[in-house]
């Protein structure tokens, strides 16, 4: 029997069974390191595995606690024969007294993810659930469908073959030819993760169709290196990963500190969309509100107004706003500010620049204006904001 010892005696031994596949998972793990150094550092007990990759905890490990993504009986057999504090953040099973969860909140990524394509315009929304290796009961589809069909579009959902639940989506190419096909266009698609959204743009790309203006793509669950090897980069849904790590470490420490269960899961809410290439498109038949969006954009890191949009496209207030609207089913001055927050965010998340050089550079009249409008706006102070991502930084470095 292997006698497990921390060379730091009075620090906390956790044992970490998570996926390392996935940059979701490693995100995760991001979040439990930080916690952990903040509070004085933990000695962690490692099973680095993929999907099919069948985990379990060692009998003869000793330690306080453990935080794994349980996603089969023989793993929640393993751990519950420890009777350690545990944390579950898996979307797989039930959140328990004995394994409750922490996660990231699939409700709340399928409204946005609706809402999201119902406030650009779109009649017509697909889905592609997760991969049936994955053996979820989903979350995402039942608010997705409601936040759409509540807006009067319809919804299609692509049914994978049963017969062959490879992940490799080549093996599913020709029935996702034919979805796309029948597809009434424009389209926007909602993608349980980054690998499916690049099948679907590399089937459009072989198809002929144009991403993203007769289908736009959104992915639930974001890898940034296979965004990267798309066809272009792919817009999705900012969930928070790290964050739920840090969450999961902290409700941990709280339960062996001799903390309760809660009796219901701690559910960390999506940020929003993070909009990249494969959505970048307003979809209007008219074009004064492109041209009106697309200046917008050109000039989201200075202080316009409605009347700069008026006096550039030669148009009156009242009609700007009805046409807007009738379109987006927002407002021209909404439109700026949502523009103006995202220059913010990016700022924020790429650089370390000091709040008084990033109201200047986002062009605020002064550091205090910006620290308003960016609090109105996200309901977080920038740094909070910035707290909530700090691996941005330091992955923009490598």
């Amino acid at each position: 029997m292997i006698k497990r010892i921390s060379a730091y005696p009075d620090r906390l031994r956790i044992a970490l069974l998570i996926l390392n596949e996935s940059h979701w998972s490693r995100s995760i793990m991001d979040g439990i390191a930080r916690f952990a150094a903040e509070h004085g550092g933990w000695d962690f007990w490692l099973h680095p595995r993929g999907v099919k990759t069948p985990p379990s905890l060692p009998t003869d490990w000793q330690g306080q606690g453990v935080i794994s993504r349980i996603s089969d009986e023989p793993l929640r057999q393993s751990i519950a024969k420890h009777n350690l504090p545990t944390i579950n953040v898996s979307w797989h099973g039930v959140h328990s007294h004995r394994f409750p969860k922490v996660i990231a909140d699939p409700q709340a990524a399928g409204r946005l993810a609706g809402e999201f394509f119902v406030n650009r315009g779109f009649e017509h929304i697909g889905y592609i659930g997760p991969p049936l290796y994955y053996s979820y009961q989903d979350a995402v589809l039942p608010e997705l469908v409601t936040a759409a069909e509540n807006a009067g579009c319809r919804t299609y959902q692509f049914a994978p073959d049963p017969a062959v639940p490879q992940p490799d989506f080549d093996f599913q190419r020709d029935r996702l030819v034919q979805w796309v096909r029948t597809l009434p266009k424009p389209v926007g698609i909602v993608a349980w993760n980054t690998i499916q959204a690049r099948e679907i743009m590399l089937t459009c790309s072989a198809e002929g169709i144009n991403v993203p203006n007769d289908v736009a793509v959104l992915a639930v669950e974001n890898d940034p290196l296979v965004s990267k090897l798309s066809p272009m980069p792919i817009s999705y849904i900012e969930q928070r990963v790290e964050q739920v790590g840090y969450e999961s470490a902290k409700e941990l420490h709280r339960l062996i500190s001799g903390g309760k269960p809660r009796h219901t899961p701690l559910l960390v809410a999506p940020e929003g969309i993070v909009e990249k290439a494969s959505t970048d498109t307003v979809f209007a038949a008219d074009t004064l509100v492109q041209d009106a969006v697309a200046f917008i954009k050109r000039n989201c890191d200075v202080a316009i107004s409605v009347s700069d949009l008026t006096r550039h496209l030669d148009v009156s207030r009242r009609s700007l706003e009805e046409r807007f609207r009738k379109v987006l089913k927002r407002s021209p001055a909404e439109e700026i500010r949502f523009a103006r927050v995202k220059v913010l965010k990016d700022i924020l998340k790429q650089t370390d620049l000091t709040l008084a050089e990033i109201s200047q550079q986002a062009g605020f009249s002064c550091e205090n204006a910006m620290l308003r409008f960016f609090k109105r706006m996200t309901g977080l102070t920038p740094g909070e904001f910035r707290r909530n991502h700090p691996q941005d930084l330091l992955h923009d470095g490598q």
